[in-house]
């Protein structure tokens, strides 16, 4: 009778364990991920602000803006289009721009600065290509609890 309430317990456990990996691969981890290579060479900073949510946004979209410079610099166009957010449509083309702007400059260190926002769900970030002194204004957008790049057509409040 233990026996057979050890192994209920035990299975119970293991299915609570299992579905908890689940919601938290479903619901907390990010779409995307860095490659294996090529490395990307990025600095996330705050812009100067007495607020210190512009800290805390830097640290959200810190992977988000790895990635993204990462998929530029492998000149990987469908990959940087599967970094817009979910209500953009057709991000291909500007994807492509995109690579063919800055891939370039992505190849050396990119200097990456978040500015201080008006709102909580939308995220300025000003880019500096070290390798070629370019710029980039980038809008990042949250939607259902991640960060993704403002890319394509699209409302970058629809998902408020």
């Amino acid at each position: 009778m233990k026996l057979k309430r050890f192994a209920l317990v035990c299975g119970g456990a293991l299915t609570a364990t299992a579905v908890a990996a689940g919601v938290w691969t479903t619901w907390f981890r990010p779409p995307y991920a860095l490659a294996g290579t090529p490395s990307a060479d990025v600095t996330v900073k705050a812009e100067k602000s007495r607020y210190p949510d512009v800290a805390a946004t830097a640290e959200d979209v810190d992977g988000l803006l790895r990635v993204y410079v990462q998929r530029l610099e492998a000149g990987d166009a469908e990959g940087l289009a599967r970094l817009a957010g979910p209500d953009y449509d057709r991000p291909d083309a500007d994807a492509r721009t995109l690579v063919r702007k800055y891939g370039a400059g992505a190849r050396g260190h990119v200097e990456a600065t978040v500015a201080e926002g008006l709102v909580d769900y939308f995220s300025q970030v000003h880019l500096a290509y070290e390798k070629t002194g370019q710029r980039q204004e980038l809008l990042l957008v949250k939607d259902d609890g991640h960060w993704w790049v403002a890319l394509g057509d699209g409302d970058p409040a629809a998902g408020r």
